[in-house]
C-alpha cells in the first residue's frame, strides 16, 4: 500500500444520470464502516473520497482500539460497544486485519507522585459496566512486557484494548461494501450539497451531480469546510499528531505500551502528540526527541534500533473532545460523524448510521454526540471561539 492512501480499482460512473440512496463522503475508517453498513443493509450507497482510500487520518494513526481512556463514562461506554462489534468483523469481511486483542498498557508512572491520579482514574473507570482497568505493580508489568525499564513504579493495564491494521481494516470496508453493490468514487472532490425545503436533493462533485435522499458526512478535518456548503457550523478542528517509525527487530512489544506500539512486521511506532496548529503536517524535533527519549527510558533495548521515518497526521477533533454522530435536526437526510478515535468508533458508527437511515433510530444512545449539544448555553463560548477563528483564517486565506 503506497503512502498516500490505497486506491482501489477504478469504478467509472456516467454522472449525469447518477444516482444513490446515501451519498457517503469520506473514505476514511469511519466513512468506509457507513458505506459497509448500508450496503449490507440493503441501501443503494456511493462513497466519495477525494483523494484515496485511508488518505487522510485512517492512513496515519497509532491505530488502537481504545475504550480504557475514554471519558466521561457515556463516550467509553460507546467505545466499549465499538469494540465488542470488533470481535467477529475479521470474519465477517472475510480480511485478515490484523485485529489483535491483546490489551493496552497506558499511563506508565515514573514518578510517585503521579500514582494517586492513576489510581483515581481507573476508579473512575471501573464504574463504567463492563469496564475493567487494573493497577499493576512493576513486577506485574514487566511480566506481561519483559524488555520494560523495571524503574517504572505501575502502570494501567486493559484487556478490552485492541489494536488493527487501519489500512487492512478501512480498506476491508471499502472491499466489502462494493461487493455488496456500494460504489466507491475515489479522487472525487465534492464542490457542493444541493438542499431544497431543508432536505437533501443531490451531491455535487468535480465530476458531476449525484442525486441522492440522504447524505452522511465522515469528512475528518474537511467537516468544517462541507458543513458550510449546508449553512452549518460544524466544530472540527485538525490535531497533529507526531510519529517515529524504527527499523524492524525482533518482536519486543506484546501490546500497545505508553504510546509505543510494534506492528506485525516488527517496526515500531513511537507517539503520540496533540498540537492544535491548524493544518499543519511538518515534523518538529523538540517533539520527536522528547517522544524518543521517553521511548528509551521505558524500553532500553530501543536503543539500537534506527529510525527509518518520521511523520506526521491530523485527527479532527472537536471542540469538546467528543464525536459528531446522528441526524441533523433541521435538515431532512443529512447524518454527521466525525471526532477523534475513528478507528476505535469505526464499528459503531456504520451500525449506528445504518439503523438511523433504514429505520429511523438507533437502539444505541447518540443523544449526548449530536450536532445540536453545540447550540446549548453550555457550548457558547467555546462555539464564539471556535467562529471567530474560522472567520480569522478565512480573512487571511
Amino acid at each position: 500500500m503506497a503512502e498516500g492512501g490505497f486506491e482501489l480499482p477504478k469504478e467509472e460512473l456516467e454522472m449525469n444520470e447518477a444516482r444513490a440512496e446515501v451519498v457517503v463522503i469520506g473514505g476514511g475508517a469511519r466513512g468506509c464502516s457507513c458505506a459497509y453498513h448500508l450496503a449490507k443493509a440493503g441501501v443503494r450507497v456511493t462513497l466519495v473520497e477525494k483523494d484515496n482510500i485511508a488518505s487522510a487520518c485512517s492512513g496515519a494513526t497509532f491505530a488502537l482500539i481504545n475504550v480504557s481512556h475514554k471519558d466521561p463514562g457515556h463516550y467509553a461506554a460507546l467505545s466499549l460497544e465499538s469494540a465488542r462489534l470488533f470481535e467477529a468483523l475479521e470474519q465477517e469481511l472475510g480480511e485478515d486485519l490484523e485485529y489483535r486483542p491483546v490489551g493496552n498498557m497506558s499511563s506508565l508512572v515514573e514518578d510517585e507522585n503521579e500514582l494517586p491520579g492513576l489510581e483515581q482514574f481507573i476508579r473512575q473507570q471501573n464504574q463504567v459496566p463492563g469496564l475493567k482497568l487494573e493497577l499493576l505493580s512493576s513486577e506485574d508489568a514487566r511480566k506481561l512486557e519483559p524488555a520494560l525499564t523495571p524503574k517504572i513504579l505501575a502502570a494501567c493495564f486493559c484487556a478490552q484494548d485492541a489494536h488493527i491494521n487501519p489500512y487492512k481494516l478501512t480498506v476491508g470496508y471499502a472491499r466489502a461494501a462494493r461487493r455488496l453493490g456500494a460504489t466507491i468514487l475515489t479522487r472525487t472532490k465534492v464542490t457542493g450539497i444541493e438542499l431544497e425545503r431543508n432536505r437533501v436533493r443531490a451531491v455535487v462533485t468535480d465530476r458531476g451531480r449525484i442525486a441522492a435522499e440522504s447524505v452522511v458526512v465522515a469528512a475528518g478535518i474537511d467537516m468544517a469546510e462541507i458543513g458550510r456548503m449546508m449553512g452549518l457550523s460544524i466544530p472540527v478542528v485538525p490535531s497533529r499528531g507526531q510519529v517515529i517509525t524504527t527499523e524492524r527487530t525482533r518482536p519486543l512489544l506484546h501490546r500497545p505500551v505508553g504510546s509505543l506500539r510494534q506492528t506485525e512486521d516488527g517496526t515500531i511506532i513511537i507517539g503520540v502528540t496533540y498540537q492544535f496548529v491548524g493544518p499543519d503536517r511538518r515534523v518538529t524535533y523538540d517533539d520527536m526527541t522528547r517522544n524518543a527519549q521517553r521511548a528509551l527510558r521505558l524500553f532500553p533495548p530501543l536503543r539500537n534500533l534506527n529510525v527509518i521515518r518520521v511523520w506526521a497526521g491530523l485527527r479532527p477533533f472537536t471542540v469538546d473532545g467528543l464525536p459528531i454522530l446522528g441526524p441533523v435536526a433541521r435538515l431532512k437526510g443529512v447524518f454527521l460523524a466525525t471526532g477523534h478515535s475513528g478507528i476505535t468508533l469505526a464499528q459503531v458508527t456504520g451500525k449506528v448510521i445504518s439503523d438511523l437511515v433504514t429505520t429511523g433510530s438507533s437502539p444505541i444512545p447518540i443523544e449526548e454526540y449530536t450536532l445540536e449539544r453545540f447550540t446549548t448555553v453550555r457550548y457558547k463560548f467555546a462555539m464564539d471561539a471556535y467562529q471567530r477563528a474560522q472567520a480569522q483564517m478565512g480573512a487571511g486565506a
